[in-house]
């Protein structure tokens, strides 16, 4: 598969009080036509961030300050804001993760689909309202005519979830960044979610960069899957790939958080003590050093990606040196 998207060093910094604080660490990745691709990490460790960046969404504190996002060949950070929106909500669409704050209270749900439809198709009003009626019943709301006249309020958390997909969908985007789209929901609307977005993905043909803390998920729903920590990647891999051989401890910690049901009843659920530091752009060495059990000297310096195996990499000196002892004419290292 060809790429749709590649990010080059991307870097992000915010500003206030007198400082800069860098939170994405000249972070690179590419997005292939069709994949679900996965990005899992704890909160706080610039996820969202990423996704806001691609996006061309920042708050006013946020600044891009190294790297190019190259969609289709063209570098959305270098294009103005006029041009950038034809491709918003058009080509590339996003999820947000609370519904409820991304849906206007004051409008119809009907008003707002619409809106989204006209404002990036060249369509009439009663042409957009059967699209709008046909997306609602796509994503599974019951009564679609009648939805459109319902207000967010009247919604349940999972049906304005559908709202929010049937938003992005409308115009048929070629990429679709999902940020935590089911971080309020139970479990069970959770996975009709993830299912309607499978689906759509595949009928549609389209790209989604899936972003969560759930690693679980990750496993049922992605094709690759990138592991963030601290403003970096410390680890990419296809998706068996990292679950039968994850190289880096923060990659091996995070699944060792995960039930199954194969676990063993006196199974106790491990945790990682400790929580991401806030102000990790001023740490020289491993940003997981802290909260890592297994750390050494090595760790206090800076730790580039190796390469694990053949498009498995990881941010570990120990990878590294593992690396170097398979050499024997077929390495991986680079």
């Amino acid at each position: 598969m060809s790429d749709l998207m590649k990010v080059r060093d991307l870097e992000v910094t915010f500003y206030g009080g007198g400082s800069a604080a860098v939170r994405l660490d000249r972070i690179s990745f590419s997005v292939k036509k069709g994949e679900i691709l996965g990005i899992v990490g704890e909160s706080g460790c610039g996820k969202s961030v990423t996704a806001l960046a691609v996006m061309g969404l920042l708050p006013p504190n946020g600044k891009v300050t190294h790297g190019e996002v190259l969609f289709e060949g063209t570098d959305l950070l270098k294009l103005p804001e006029k041009k950038l929106d034809l491709l918003r909500g058009n080509e590339i669409t996003m999820v947000f993760q609370d519904a409820m704050t991304s849906l206007n209270p004051v409008f119809t749900i009907g008003n707002q689909v619409m809106e989204s439809i006209r404002s990036h198709l060249t369509l009439g009003k009663e042409e957009a309202h059967r699209r709008a009626v046909s997306m609602l019943g796509r994503v599974g709301l019951p009564d679609p005519q009648e939805m459109m006249k319902k207000y967010p309020f009247e919604l349940s958390g999972g049906m304005r979830q559908r709202v929010m997909i049937a938003m992005a969908l409308s115009c048929h985007p070629k990429l679709l960044i999902a940020d935590e789209p089911t971080t309020a929901l139970d479990v069970t609307i959770q996975a009709q979610i993830m299912l309607l977005l499978r689906q759509l993905q595949k009928e549609l043909s389209m790209s989604v960069i899936l972003i969560t803390h759930d690693i679980g998920l990750v496993a049922q729903m992605a094709d690759r899957v990138l592991v963030m920590y601290a403003g970096q990647f410390v680890e990419q891999a296809e998706v068996h790939e990292l679950f039968h051989r994850p190289a880096h401890p923060y990659t091996r910690m995070l699944l060792n958080t995960v039930p199954s049901i194969r676990d063993p009843e006196d199974r106790v659920l491990e945790s990682i003590p400790g929580t991401v530091p806030e102000n990790y752009y001023e740490i020289r060495g491993c940003r997981f050093a802290g909260r890592c059990p297994c750390t050494a000297e090595a760790c206090r310096e800076p730790q580039p990606l190796c390469a694990v195996s053949e498009n498995h990499t990881a941010r570990c000196w120990r990878c590294r040196k593992a690396c170097v002892r398979e050499r024997a004419g077929k390495a991986y290292v680079r």
